[in-house]
């Protein structure tokens, strides 16, 4: 079921909100089985056969956390369960996600006669999976705690992020869930969260929608394309996603907000990261928290294991050296973002996209440790606010050339793309999109901008309401246009104006980009 549909918005989310209140009328246990039903059945939704998948999953690792439990006084034998439970779930992922891509692969390159068909992919399989294994390695260390299978199945199926996340951490979630307090709706978050989910709402129906003919129009035409034009269409996917993704981000945060759940942050003005290593801890948030805990640091802490072994340094100084630093930082970063990508879809397109991230982090880690000291404590005047500028530019300049693999049909059309970007590909035999067929591109694209870089990201608006577990200290207090939210008949009239447009953009409601992940 989709957020930005009719059924949802005048159905689903009526039930669900009056079906919490007469729950909470009885027992906090109530509440919990009542949206663990509600989320089953939102799921269920799109695709009931997809239930069986989904609720597979959940059975074999509610078990397998049981035995962990179980077996936490023997180390051995909870990590040997930990490990075949990360082999399950990552070859239940493998099978619907990777197996016949890659069989397709092998088939193209050897130009074999079998067809290895396909399978349809379960929603937010990346999503269950990846938040069901991080949970089993938490309790494995004893960091995480047991739970009843009916706060299991809320904690994996909450509906706010089922489909397309935030990645949601037992110690952040389950507490909530858990906490001695009245579960009946409350005035101040349902204001605050409805305004949240209306404004996501309008990111995703009014404006990134409105980007999208453009850029699948271009993405489309496989190279064949005017400079001019593959530049709107690749800039024009950039805020497409940009809007797609935080309006999701906002429309979950939103409807947890109405039920009292705070979420944590997922997105935060990306592209007004000064740099490549700011843009991923403002983009998919709880993404890169992900693989930082669960990847990188795991990776990083077996290198500089084996350099103490071998009687290497392993100190700030020694990362500063040309073999330090590949050992250190470059190649668990590179293997990180490497994942990342496969991690994002089953093409070559999606490796490229990981590992230009992985050089884009590599080359800014390697800044960091070169540069001079008083660059970085330079007082905030003219010359650093333009150097700033710049760095921001440049950013999203990186970021806009790797989304072009991110979008493209495969490594081949992304590569055209950007010979058409960079003119270097000058000989097109095929008839080429100009842009007198795109309909008001450049202005479209202004607008974008400017809402992008110029205006407080919907947290920095609702910031004196707390309206996360955490705010990054960029987004406490809005630098330009300092707008915050007010439950005022002003914001009502705005807000309501907005819901309204929005409703009427909905006739034929869009899937979310991160749907396919």
């Amino acid at each position: 079921m989709l957020f930005n549909s009719y059924a949802f918005i005048f159905g689903f989310l009526p039930i669900l909100l009056i079906g919490y209140s007469i729950a909470g009328s009885f027992h906090r246990k109530a509440v919990v089985i009542w949206l663990g039903l509600a989320s089953l059945a939102f799921y269920a939704y799109w695709h009931p056969a997809f239930l069986l998948i989904l609720g597979g999953s959940i059975l074999g690792n509610f078990l397998f956390a049981r035995l962990i439990s179980r077996a936490a006084a023997n180390t051995t034998v909870a990590k040997v369960l930990l490990w075949l439970a990360i082999v399950a779930n990552l070859s239940l992922l493998g099978w619907f996600k990777y197996l016949f891509p890659f069989l397709g692969f092998i088939d193209g390159v050897f130009h074999t006669a079998h067809h290895p068909g396909s399978v349809l992919l379960p929603l937010g399989i990346s999503f269950f999976t990846f938040t069901q294994i991080a949970y089993l390695v938490d309790l494995q260390q004893g960091v995480a705690s047991d739970q009843d299978f009916s706060s299991y199945l809320l904690f994996v199926t909450f509906f706010p992020h089922l489909i397309a996340g935030p990645i949601l951490h037992h110690k952040d979630i389950m507490p909530q869930f858990q906490e001695d307090r009245t579960y009946r709706l409350g005035f101040n978050d349902l204001a605050v969260g409805f305004s949240w989910f209306v404004m996501g709402l309008f990111k995703k129906v009014v404006l990134a929608d409105r980007f999208a003919p453009t850029a699948d129009l271009v993405f489309a035409a496989h190279g064949a394309t005017t400079c001019g034009t593959a530049w709107i269409g690749v800039l024009s996917y950039a805020l497409q996603l940009y809007f797609d993704f935080s309006g999701y981000c906002d429309m979950a945060c939103g409807l947890a907000r109405m039920l009292s759940i705070d979420f944590p942050l997922n997105f935060s003005s990306p592209y007004k990261a000064s740099n490549i290593i700011d843009f991923w801890q403002r983009w998919h948030m709880t993404l890169t928290q992900y693989i930082g805990a669960y990847l990188y640091s795991p990776i990083q802490f077996m290198i500089v294991a084996r350099r103490r072994r071998l009687g290497k340094k392993v100190t700030r100084r020694a990362q500063a050296t040309p073999e330090g630093f590949f050992h250190m930082v470059a190649v668990p970063t590179t293997f990180t973002m490497f994942i990342v990508g496969i991690w994002h879809g089953a093409g070559l397109q999606f490796l490229v996209f990981g590992l230009l991230h992985g050089i884009y982090l590599t080359v800014a880690h390697g800044w960091r440790l070169l540069r001079p000291e008083h660059i970085s404590k330079a007082s905030p005047n003219y010359r650093d606010r333009l150097v700033r500028g710049v760095s921001v530019l440049l950013t999203f300049l990186c970021v806009v050339l790797a989304q072009v693999f991110f979008r493209a049909p495969s490594t081949r059309d992304g590569i055209l793309l950007l010979q058409r970007m960079t003119h270097l590909y000058l000989r097109i035999s095929a008839p080429t999109v100009a842009i007198e067929q795109l309909r008001s591109p450049l202005i479209l694209l202004t607008l974008g901008f400017i809402i992008v870089w110029c205006f407080p990201n919907t947290q920095q608006i609702l910031a004196r309401y707390k309206p996360a577990l955490r705010l990054a200290p960029a987004d406490e207090y809005p630098r330009l246009l300092p707008i915050y939210w007010a439950p005022s008949v002003a914001w009502g009239m705005l807000l309501g104006s907005a819901f309204t447009l929005a409703l009427i953009r909905l006739q034929n409601p869009s899937t979310f980009l991160y749907f396919q992940f």
